[in-house]
């Protein structure tokens, strides 16, 4: 798979880690982190082309996220990850995956090019 270069984000490791073994397995490189700083470099460098962002990170962060990967990786995709119910998709995302649906369904999301 080219070019699949994914920062993950989160706040809980155990499914941080989970989501990065199985992207490493589907050939991408996956920097994952539940840090915001460590977060915010990594988008601030620019060497990824997707932002994996779960829906546990607190809203005030992520928004600040999005901005700064809509910023530094104007063709990059962002796509959120959620178990929770969403009434109405989220319109700074440009996919919004359940976890529940299981692990074809995150790898399908990331090789999916931006539109």
């Amino acid at each position: 798979m080219a070019d699949c270069s994914v920062i993950s984000v989160g706040s809980l490791s155990r499914l941080l880690a989970l989501r990065a073994a199985l992207l490493h397995s589907a050939g991408c490189a996956v920097f994952t982190t539940t840090d915001p700083q460590e977060a915010e470099a990594a988008i601030e460098s620019g060497s990824c082309r997707i932002l994996l962002i779960c829906y546990s990170v607190p809203s005030e962060w992520r928004e600040r996220l999005l901005r700064a990967f809509r910023k530094n990786s104007p063709t990059g995709r962002i796509i959120a990850i959620t178990d929770l119910p969403v009434v109405e998709p989220p319109k700074d995302v440009d996919e919004l995956i359940y976890g529940v649906d299981g692990p074809e369904v995150l790898i399908d999301a990331v090789r999916r090019k931006a539109a």
